[in-house]
């Protein structure tokens, strides 16, 4: 006669289930803050990305002034480029806004008396839905009414300001902020490794961040220049255009300046042919000679990831949200480098930190 397996029960005291279920409420209660904190979350990360980004430029020029001044410095000379690419921004719009009011109407003229297309504009009221378009053109482009547009003024205004206050802290206080944290392990060696790690990591991820948006700048200038050179309208659009496009490494600047060789084609075609020319020997350069030797002192990330992690972001939280994606992927990809560099010794991780030095 078989023995009968005794079977063991769960059990579960009165202790275990008050824990289980303060547990699941902190989670919800924590879900929730995350939720309604979402700006401020952002803030905080697009301000830590900027600091990191800046950090070896301060740290540069503190050499030769006090930190303070330093960092007054980095922030009036990156707020004053920001806002010389705004204004271009603006003024390239206005200008196109004001040629296409007074062409607009010309033009519906001219197809409405064409033998071609005249009756079927006049049937759509062509005319008609061009003035009303060209006349709510300036509202749209100011994002609604003017209450409305002051109110997304201000609401940016206090993002800027806010993101622009958390960057200075962070530029002043995150190495001490790091170390503090870092100094929270107790073990000297695994105090040792975590710091070893943490610094090649920084020093590869943010050295690629901020190579590949220095070849961003320059291919945006580049596109910029061909493009007023071409008479092609909207050339500060279409430069910060390809220079975010430029960031999707292999052929990113070739796509982001397709618009500018289309524009350039309806009045010329020989200079879409110069055009197309320029920006394929762009390229080539840009992957031949530049990224190659960024990727070789820093990380290699790859177009997948990239355009990946860029759709992620671009999906939560538009632009800003696709370059910070852009950036943890890069950081995720350059730690775990760093780990299958170190092998199982983690003791190993010191030659692989001397090698970014």
């Amino acid at each position: 006669m078989a023995v009968p397996i005794p079977r063991e029960r769960l059990r579960i005291s009165a202790r275990s289930a008050v824990v289980s279920v303060a547990m699941f409420g902190a989670t919800l209660a924590l879900l929730a803050v995350v939720t309604a904190s979402q700006r401020v979350i952002g803030w905080i990360l697009v301000a830590a990305t900027l600091a990191g980004l800046l950090h070896p430029l301060v740290s540069l020029v503190a050499r030769r002034m006090p930190r303070a001044l330093a960092t007054a410095l980095v922030m009036l000379t990156l707020v004053g480029s920001l806002g010389a690419v705004g204004y271009g921004l603006f003024d390239d719009i206005q200008r196109e806004t004001r040629r296409l009011q007074e062409a607009g109407p010309e033009r519906v003229r001219q197809i409405e008396a064409s033998e071609r297309f005249g009756d079927i504009a006049s049937d759509m009221r062509l005319s008609e839905r061009t003035d009303r378009f060209l006349q709510n053109l300036p509202q749209r482009l100011r994002g609604g009414s003017t209450a409305e547009a002051l109110r997304a003024a201000a609401t940016r205004g206090v993002a800027f300001l806010a993101t622009g206050v958390l960057t200075i802290f962070f530029l002043q206080h995150g190495p001490r902020l790091a170390r503090s944290g870092r100094d929270q392990l107790r073990d000297p060696a695994r105090r040792a490794r975590l710091n070893a790690l943490a610094v090649a990591v920084y020093r590869r991820a943010f050295g690629y961040a901020t190579s590949s948006l220095a070849m961003s700048l320059a291919a945006g200038l580049f596109a910029y220049l061909a493009a007023r050179l071409a008479e092609v309208p909207g050339p500060a659009a279409f430069g910060v255009w390809v220079g975010l496009w430029d960031l999707v490494p292999l052929a990113g600047a070739l796509i982001g300046a397709l618009p500018i060789v289309v524009l350039a084609a309806t009045t010329s075609g020989e200079r879409s042919i110069v055009l197309i020319v320029a920006f394929v020997a762009y390229q080539a350069v840009e992957n031949v000679l530049v990224q190659r030797n960024v990727e070789r002192s820093t990380v290699r990330v790859g177009p997948f990831v990239t355009v990946a992690a860029g759709l992620v972001g671009l999906e939560l939280s538009g632009v800003a949200g696709a370059l910070l994606a852009v950036l943890a992927a890069t950081i995720a990809v350059t730690a775990a480098d760093e780990l299958a560099r170190s092998g199982p010794d983690a003791e190993r991780l010191e030659p692989s930190v001397r090698s970014t030095r």
